[in-house]
């Protein structure tokens, strides 16, 4: 009985720190963004806290071992994570205000959140080794056996946290049942505190970063493609390809932007002439802000017919910025500026008014979360002139179950933005709008609706190759049906299953 109790305790001590390392992600991402130095931050403040933790406990582990010092052993974190949520908000606040560097930042807040509880979840390993073997001979198969439960456990933890709690639960909620069950794990150990006898095993760490699925692009079928980069970055694998007509970026399977090679400035995917529209709504915008900038085809298009209009681009990977400038024909200008930043702490950060805010960032097919979130549309609404747009592409259905994250993001749009216009890609193509598709989705801080006429009106006087040939498409584009939200949440930085959303 006391054999299978310590089991059960390394296999769940396991499980709780691989499952707080998961969430951590999402506790660092609405601050600090969800790029490689945030995972590095995660990983290897985990790992230190592991060894210190072994060394820690073997020292414990000489020191007269008792079933009373393992029950504080499992308390002191179980309190120490169960407290987290209440914390975690302003700290990263306060790190992402003084700004230690996009290395560091992440680093910082994951030594304060993860590192004291994850020195005590290590020492629990050996710990439990020197309570569990009976004679020196037991020591290499107790250790052995433990180890692997332990590892099981760490398994459990990657995969429940990931597939399954991040979807259901908030982030806070996650965070407190981790606390809770290591104070109820130390509970079960009441009954052994006076105790001495047998036990088990250690906590150490299976790491498991899962990837997101990524929908294929159609590529271009009969043209012979020339490979022109293929990179790795912190945050892609990156290729830009040539045909004939045309070259291509892409973020490891899915195409990202396209350029004439006839026409740089021209606007080749279709998805983007209906960002535009947002400019129908305010022909008279002179401040833009474009979070995502790919190839840069949009920035290119409107620096050229909008000469005074100025843009601040901001792109998370430097490296996408250099690949545009060198291989896009990207310039930078007096009213064309180029920043290498998360484009939420862009916005945070800004001092500027902006007339357009556009959201055209992806990893893969899905949007950051925290990009989707009412807190950053609070954000976005507050860096907006009284008259102030804010368009975002979502790769989503519109409607049905493929719509999901897009109607999530548009009841979460409703409690801050009084109007709201949808406009469905590829459905003047005769696209059922459950199909998914670039939907392009409009939110103004107007009071009255404007009609979807005067919107088509407005976009045939300022037609320069910035909207769909013919302009007639824009009006067959909009959506302005039911959409129903019973089956789908409001997105906040607590809770934002977006990669459940969009792949159920």
């Amino acid at each position: 009985m006391v054999q299978c109790l310590l089991y059960i305790v390394v296999f769940i001590s396991g499980a709780v720190l691989m499952g707080l390392e998961i969430v951590g992600s999402r506790v660092l991402a609405p601050y600090f963004g969800s790029s490689i130095f945030v995972w590095g931050s995660l990983i290897s403040v985990v790992m230190t806290a592991l060894s210190v933790g072994y060394y820690w406990g073997g020292w414990l582990s000489t020191r007269e071992p008792s079933y009373g010092r393992l029950l504080m052993l499992l308390l002191i974190p179980g309190v120490m994570i169960f407290f987290l949520p209440f914390i975690y908000s302003p700290l990263n606040e306060w790190i992402a205000g003084i700004d230690f560097g996009s290395r560091l930042n992440p680093l910082i807040a994951c030594s304060i959140y993860f590192l004291p509880p994850g020195i005590f979840l290590g020492t629990i390993s050996p710990y439990v080794i020197r309570l569990a073997a009976t004679t020196i001979n037991a020591v290499g198969s107790t250790a052995g056996t433990l180890y692997a439960i332990s590892t099981c456990g760490s398994i459990l933890g990657t995969l429940l946290t990931a597939f399954y709690l991040i979807p259901v639960m908030g982030v806070s909620n996650i965070i407190h049942a981790l606390g809770i069950t290591l104070a109820c794990l130390a509970l079960l150990l009441l009954p052994l505190v006076r105790l001495r006898a047998v036990a088990v095993r250690r906590a150490v760490a299976a790491l498991s970063i899962a990837g997101s699925m990524a929908l294929s692009w159609p590529s271009v079928a009969w043209a012979r493609i020339k490979s022109l980069l293929e990179k790795d970055t912190f945050y892609h694998r990156i290729r830009v390809e040539e045909d004939e007509e045309a070259r291509y970026m892409y973020f490891d399977r899915t195409l990202q932007s396209a350029m004439n090679l006839k026409d740089p400035t021209g606007l080749r995917l279709i998805y983007s002439r209906y960002t535009s529209l947002g400019f129908a709504l305010r022909p008279d915008a002179k401040k833009m802000l474009l979070i995502g900038l790919g190839g840069g085809s949009i920035p290119k298009k409107l620096q050229k017919e909008f000469p005074n209009l100025e843009i601040d681009v901001v792109e998370i990977d430097p490296e996408v910025i250099q690949i545009a400038k060198n291989h896009f024909n990207v310039r930078e200008g007096k009213n064309l500026r180029l920043h290498a930043q998360d484009g939420r702490l862009f916005l945070t950060r800004s001092q500027t008014q902006y007339d357009v805010i556009m959201i055209d960032a992806y990893y893969s097919d899905a949007m950051p979360f925290h990009l989707a979130t009412k807190e950053f549309f609070e954000l976005a609404q507050r860096k907006l002139t009284p008259n102030g747009v804010l368009v975002a592409n979502l790769i989503s259905a519109v409607t049905g179950p493929s719509g999901r994250i897009a109607r999530a993001f548009i009841k979460t749009q409703r409690l801050i933005f009084p109007q709201i216009y949808v406009f469905a890609a590829r459905r003047p193509d005769n696209v059922s709008v459950q199909t998914i598709q670039n939907v392009i989705i409009i939110a103004t801080r107007d009071k009255q609706r404007m009609d979807i006429k005067e919107i088509v009106k407005r976009a045939a006087a300022l037609d320069k190759g910035l909207f769909p040939d013919p302009i007639e498409d824009i009006g067959v584009a909009y959506y302005d049906g039911p959409l129903p939200d019973q089956d789908i949440p409001v997105l906040t930085d607590d809770y934002a299953p977006t990669d459940n959303l969009l792949h159920p």
